[in-house]
């Protein structure tokens, strides 16, 4: 039988792993929602979109091969604040080998909803964003680093190809997990 002084401290722990699940998942939603509803209403009927209603001649011509030499890592950082607090953060690197005649880079969000339809554009070969943070108590350690992790992992990833000349474009990359520290050639 559970010990009824200790139900409250569970109950607690019990809301606060709900609420960081409710919170992740509300800012993965929340990442590109405007163009997740604009790409919804493209593939309507009667949708005519103005600013690229002739996108066909617009589009770039994609050649072979893809993007390679993938390498995914993941650091950390962290800061001692007063009260035997720390606050720290996960960094994931995406990072890939040149690609011949590349005069950039382009990444997208591949989310489990579907692709954005918005593009990052770059001239650095490796992309880097946070993927985990959080403030507690330094005996806590990196508290929920792994759940945050695996969350971006089954939900969010990014791809990336090189832009050329003429128009053109590589073929896309296969897309990597955030928070996986995968290689891919």
């Amino acid at each position: 039988m559970m010990n009824l002084k200790r139900l409250p401290v569970v109950l607690l722990q019990c809301l606060r792993l709900i609420l960081l699940f409710t919170l992740i998942f509300g800012l993965i939603l929340s990442v590109d929602d405007g163009s997740s509803l604009a790409a919804q209403n493209i593939g309507q009927p009667g949708f005519i979109d103005p600013v690229n209603a002739d996108i066909t001649s617009n589009q770039p011509q994609a050649v072979q091969p893809p993007v390679t030499g993938l390498v995914s890592t993941l650091s950390d950082e962290v800061q001692e604040l007063p009260a035997e607090l720390i606050r720290w953060s996960t960094y994931w690197q995406l990072c890939w080998k040149p690609y011949p005649e590349a005069k950039e880079y382009e990444l997208q969000t591949v989310l489990m909803e579907g692709k954005s339809p918005k593009l990052k554009r770059q001239s650095d070969r490796c992309f880097r964003i946070q993927a985990a943070s959080n403030e507690n108590q330094k005996s806590q350690g990196l508290l929920n680093r792994e759940l945050i992790l695996l969350m971006h992992k089954i939900q969010l990833g990014y791809r990336v190809r090189a832009v050329l000349d003429g128009n053109r474009v590589s073929e896309w990359s296969p897309v990597m997990a955030v928070g996986a520290t995968t290689v891919s050639e």
